[in-house]
């Protein structure tokens, strides 16, 4: 059940919800979004040859059809379907109030893990009573509504933006049974019926009713990285975050009680030896973003564990100080940084942390803007982006469709806490590892910090810098360049405006649509899904001994 103030009600008594928007307000959206990727969307040129997709010509028709559509939702689920397809979680369109603070839920979470080469899912939380005291945490779901439930991920990934293979796949399996209705189309049924296998062996089914949780007024939201009075300073301009996952991250943790797993890793026998964890101190201030442990082995021998669950932080240099106090209580035998579903933040936080975990200089990601007029002209009257200008103006003579490319993080972030942790590294990632978390991993692949093990091959491909509508008008307003209309009904929009290219043995690559590359692949076992990832922490921890890459 919701915890946290939330409203929860049957999704059926929505069926007759509907947007209040006239033929004018359709057409004055699809032509006002269609203008906006045109001049400042990024990963347009990408897209548009890698996805064979025209979204501005979508775009253009559907503002010619906008006087057709009796209902407003049917309209606005069009409208999504252009963003969808350009895979990418940071361009996204944000529907009004109350959708974007409703979470459609069923009341089970569904994550898989590997049998015998097998993938299977298995139910791992439950949210209150459900009518059969057979489904329980552990059960595997084999069918849905009928469909085998494997070819039904496949086949919903591509309702999904993510920009890969693997990003489509995760994004969907996690959208089953959650769903952020100010970002993803609203479920079709009124209700599923989840066919498993009991804990007895039983083949059994149950129907489930889709239910929503309505956050309260200003509860939303992602953290306010992409909104508020500073949201055209410096560093409100340099957000790679994907609100929709952050929303759902904070779904799970409000709508679900707690799965009943074990405080700490309890020791167990096997080849491996055991782990026990304790907590450490000193992280205080970021609770809600990270979580601190030391991993001990039977054999005595220690390593740290870092968890993070957010780059989402207004201070980045207070972020640095802080995580600094974490680092330097770290065992020296190495430190396990898992940053699985991380959505990203604040792109210098994620960038500042590299320099803390090593004594080399770090080659930073550089990033660039698309050669359009509009940006042209913003660069030469902002200061913060006239870096960019020199190479803005000369594309008429170089012919680039894209500017010079220049790190966003400042050496004042993390000036004095380098090197505070000095022992190997291995990060862990998953395809829901995302913007500034992308920043970060391949930050430390491409400086070839240490090992990445990956649950899945990459990142979730996420590399930009992504400002909202609101960040846009207000650029081009100190620019003086002409005003770029609102949306109706307080819908809101997010554009990737600069793209990350990458440095090392990867420098000029983009980041976006192929992520960062995992050195070893991992496969969860039942243990790591229903426990703490006992098995997962063993695999880290055999991979510190490793040399690195």
């Amino acid at each position: 059940m919701p915890q946290t103030g939330y409203q929860e009600f049957d999704l059926w008594t929505m069926r007759d919800f509907d947007v209040q928007m006239t033929a004018d307000d359709r057409r004055n959206t699809a032509s006002g979004l269609r203008d906006l990727l045109r001049d400042y969307y990024v990963h347009l040129p990408q897209k548009v040859g890698a996805m064979a997709i025209n979204p501005d010509r979508e775009l253009e028709l559907l503002a010619d059809d906008a006087p057709l559509y009796l209902n407003n939702l049917e309209f606005l689920d069009r409208l999504n379907s252009v963003f969808t397809k350009l895979r990418d979680r940071h361009t996204a369109l944000r529907l009004p109030d109350p959708l974007n603070r409703m979470i459609a839920f069923l009341p089970v979470v569904l994550e898989s893990c590997y049998e015998g080469g097998r993938r299977v899912l298995l139910v791992t939380r439950i949210a209150g009573e459900v009518p059969d005291d057979q489904l329980e945490v552990g059960v595997e779901v084999t069918h849905w509504n009928g469909t085998p439930v494997a070819h039904l991920i496949n086949q919903f990934s591509w309702s999904t933006p993510g920009s890969n293979p693997y990003a489509r796949i995760a994004l969907a399996q996690r959208s089953l049974t959650l769903r952020a209705l100010g970002y993803m189309q609203m479920p079709q049924e009124d209700w599923v019926t989840l066919s498993y296998i009991s804990l007895k062996g039983e083949r059994r089914h149950i129907s489930l009713n889709w239910r929503i949780a309505l956050a309260p007024d200003g509860g939303g939201g992602a953290g306010g990285l992409l909104s508020g009075a500073a949201m055209t300073t410096p560093l409100a301009a340099m957000v790679g975050l994907d609100e929709g996952t952050e929303i759902i991250n904070t779904g799970l943790k409000d709508i679900f009680a707690k799965p009943r797993r074990a405080s700490v890793i309890r020791k167990r026998e096997g080849r491996h030896g055991g782990l026990l964890s304790e907590p450490l101190d000193g992280s205080a201030g970021l609770e809600n973003l990270i979580s601190a442990s030391t991993l001990t082995l039977d054999d005595g021998r220690a390593y740290g564990y870092l968890r993070l669950f957010s780059f989402s932080v207004p201070d980045v240099r207070g972020f640095a100080e802080e995580m600094a106090q974490v680092l330097r209580q770290m065992p020296p035998a190495g430190l396990i940084i898992d940053v699985r579903g991380n959505p990203g933040g604040t792109i210098p936080a994620g960038e500042a942390l590299l320099h803390m975990i090593t004594d080399r200089a770090i080659e930073p990601t550089r990033n660039v803007f698309r050669a359009s007029r509009p940006l042209r002209t913003m660069s030469g009257a902002i200061p913060f982006f006239e870096r960019w200008h020199r190479s803005l103006e000369m594309v008429y003579e170089t012919g680039q469709g894209f500017s010079q490319g220049f790190e966003l993080s400042d050496p004042e972030h993390y000036a004095g806490l380098e090197h505070s942790y000095g022992g190997p590294v291995v990060v862990v990632i998953d395809a829901l590892s995302y913007s500034t978390t992308d920043y970060f991993v391949a930050g430390f692949e491409d400086n070839r910090l240490g090992h990445i093990l990956g649950l899945d091959p990459t990142t979730g491909a996420g590399g930009a810098n992504v400002w909202s509508l609101s960040q846009i008008s207000g650029f081009a307003a100190e620019a003086g360049l002409p005003p770029i209309p609102h949306l109706p009904v307080g819908m809101d929009c997010r554009v990737a405006v600069r793209r990350a290219l990458r440095a090392g043995p990867n420098r000029g690559l983009p980041l976006e649509g192929l992520g960062a590359t995992a050195t070893q692949r991992y496969f969860p076992t039942r243990r790591d899904v229903l426990g703490v990832n006992e098995d997962m922490l063993i695999a880290a921890v055999n991979l510190l001994q490793q040399p690195p890459p």
